[in-house]
């Protein structure tokens, strides 16, 4: 059914309805604080706002990539600050491993690889190791089980405390350990005849090299001439293989003997090892038994002893100085002459230099070849964003404005201690001062490369985070302009608003008048 208005009514519905359109766009404006909401509210303005909105969009994006470079920078300076002082470490290993020198040591060590875990080979249960020091204390070690280690025999050793003890130096070799038995007393030492051939062969085979002028052992088949054989006392041959330093000097004469006879009026005038001079001069005939009985009972600093030089059944008598000096023969004769049948000729052997001791130069270059080993992984494992290590040589890429056509590109480095650091002198061969100099240098020119690379990325960061903070200043710009462009005068729409809502409740009052009015009308006339 339809409803009809007089012409009051009709313009009362038409003023209620354009008030609360009004009503409704100022109350959008108020909320969103626009207004531009479209190309149809104001087309120009509309526009430049989204120009200058999108424009801001795009500098938020690229701002997001180059804080990432910047992060893979950041990263990368921190590896390298890391590196810089691993190699400041470097450098100080190297100052101490100057600084100790090689200081001498009466001591002889293996050449090959000999730990405290490596096991004795070859020997049965009841083989023997014995050792004496020239102090006069004997070490003997008796073998009861199979797969005793000489980590085993050095721990007994050192709890003898005969003057003589072993320990397990790093090698020259890298990766590998070096068996040492070092006097403590300042006396030399022998592996006594007595000790059993097939342990002693173990460190035959290592190559145990005694001092100019001793017996040298660097084969199996000398400690067989050496040591006893399995099971069996040691023969007169078989003298043990001494570690000495004093000067010494053999009889020419093969096959002498403690039995061998000297013959009367037999002379003999050497230095002791104090300086002083001795003379032996035998009214009567007697044996080489007693002449090593007066001269060791002189206790003088000089052994006299029968020796076998490895190289067979064949043995001689021997001079030397156990006070580390030279031993001088000044005369002979009798069968101390050079035509006797010891056959000595006079003249002077010199003291040997005692070994040197790089077991602490060593220890340092263990841990110098940890650092160049570390230096690699860090490089490796640089903790860089989206996988760019800048270390290992990959380059970084990074877009600096939203036209993208100046992308700026960091070149990596592929970093390597023995490369690029020139840290290719190993510590395993700090043994010499030369070889240590040589890290030391390395060392020093991988300190400036790092520092130069450090620079060179950081000039990178300068430039990129002062592109950074431009375009953050231009994205807020942008951003704000464009929201200036459509945004609405607040003030102005809700003062528009209270007005609206005003007029509203007029219009509404008007609309309820006139309906009033016609139903009065229609009451009157029904």
């Amino acid at each position: 059914m339809a409803v009809v208005f007089n012409a009051a009514t009709a313009m009362n519905v038409s003023i209620l309805q354009q008030t609360n359109s009004l009503f409704q766009t100022s109350q959008k404006r108020v909320s969103t604080g626009k207004w531009v909401f479209g190309a149809a509210d104001d087309a120009t303005r509309y526009k430049m706002s989204e120009t200058m909105l999108g424009r801001a969009r795009q500098l938020d994006a690229l701002n997001n990539n180059v804080s990432l470079g910047l992060k893979t920078l950041e990263a990368t300076d921190k590896t390298l600050k890391q590196m810089i002082g691993l190699v400041e470490s470097a450098q100080e290993l190297a100052r101490k491993a100057q600084a100790e020198g090689a200081a001498g040591i009466r001591g002889i060590a293996s050449t090959n690889n000999i730990a405290s875990t490596t096991a004795v080979a070859g020997y049965a249960v009841g083989a023997v190791l014995s050792i004496t020091s020239d102090g006069g204390a004997t070490f003997n070690y008796t073998f009861t089980k199979t797969g005793t280690t000489w980590g085993e025999v050095a721990d007994a050793l050192n709890s003898a405390n005969i003057g003589v003890m072993a320990e397990f130096i790093p090698s020259s070799t890298a990766g590998q350990t070096n068996i040492r038995f070092f006097s403590t007393n300042g006396k030399d030492f022998r592996f006594d005849g007595s000790s059993t051939q097939t342990v002693m062969d173990d460190l035959a085979a290592a190559t145990f090299i005694a001092p100019t002028g001793s017996t040298t052992m660097t084969s199996a088949a000398q400690a067989n001439n050496l040591f006893a054989n399995a099971g069996a006392a040691a023969t007169a041959s078989e003298t043990g293989f001494t570690v000495s330093f004093g000067g010494a000097i053999l009889g020419a004469k093969t096959a002498v003997t403690t039995a061998t006879a000297v013959a009367i009026n037999s002379t003999l005038v050497f230095e002791d090892g104090n300086g002083q001079t001795r003379t032996l001069s035998y009214a009567a005939a007697t044996t080489v038994a007693t002449v090593i009985s007066d001269i060791n009972n002189l206790n003088a600093g000089v052994k006299a002893e029968i020796v076998n030089t490895g190289a067979g059944a064949t043995t001689q008598l021997r001079l030397r100085n156990t006070n580390g000096g030279n031993i001088v023969i000044s005369a002979a004769t009798g069968d101390f002459a050079a035509a006797g049948t010891i056959g000595f000729t006079p003249g002077s052997a010199y003291a040997a230099p005692l070994s040197t001791n790089n077991a602490l130069r060593l220890q340092y270059g263990q841990q110098y070849d940890a650092v160049i080993t570390n230096l690699n992984l860090l490089a490796q494992n640089n903790p860089v964003q989206a996988g760019r290590n800048l270390l290992q040589g990959e380059n970084l890429s990074v877009v600096m404005d939203e036209f993208g056509g100046n992308p700026i590109t960091v070149a990596g480095i592929k970093i390597t201690a023995n490369g690029t650091l020139t840290m290719a002198q190993a510590g395993a061969t700090w043994t010499t001062d030369a070889n240590i100099q040589t890290s030391a240098t390395q060392a020093n020119q991988a300190l400036i490369n790092l520092r130069n690379f450090q620079s060179q990325f950081a000039t990178f960061n300068s430039y990129m985070q002062d592109r950074y903070d431009l375009n953050k200043s231009y994205q807020t710009d942008l951003k704000t302009d464009g929201d200036d462009l459509v945004a609405a005068d607040v003030a102005e729409e809700s003062a528009k608003l209270t007005a609206l809502q005003t007029q509203q409740q007029f219009a509404v009052q008007a609309f309820s008048m006139g309906t009033q009015n016609a139903q009065s009308l229609l009451r009157l006339l029904g």
